[in-house]
């Protein structure tokens, strides 16, 4: 079974997924752009993986050149980011529903409390598989 490690990356913090071919999430986390390489080196390793997959928004391509300079022994994908944010909100209330009188604002309406861009390296990680995000 491969696994990918992906990235979504920002100005000021990365979400970043590990997530193996069938699509089983094993770990995900949110991290500071500065140290987006350590991180990754440390998982890449961890997780023996096989790819790195980056999002093609903001930052991607300092980020990849990052990634090639620090891991050029693995090989390494962009793909399209477009409504990956929206997707990961939808996901991130999936895992974490609302609670309390915030049951009954709509999800649309909501954001979540904390970072989820962690959410949306999973999404960019799934739509890489071609797996069902949601």
């Amino acid at each position: 079974m491969s696994v990918i490690v992906s990235v979504d990356p920002g100005r000021e913090k990365c979400g970043i997924a590990v997530v193996d071919s069938s699509g089983t999430v094993l770990k995900r986390k949110v991290v500071t752009t500065i140290s987006v390489i350590d991180n990754l080196l440390e998982l890449t390793e961890k997780y023996s993986a096989d790819k790195i997959l980056i999002g093609s928004g903001t930052n991607s391509k300092t980020i990849k050149k990052r990634i090639i300079e620090s891991i050029p022994n693995i090989p390494i994908d962009i793909v399209d980011e477009t409504h990956s944010t929206e997707i990961a909100r939808k996901l991130y209330f999936k895992e974490y529903p609302p609670k309390g009188i915030f049951k009954i604002i709509p999800i649309g309406l909501q954001i979540p409390p904390v970072p989820y861009d962690d959410f949306a390296a999973v999404v960019l990680a799934k739509k890489y598989l071609n797996l069902s995000i949601i």
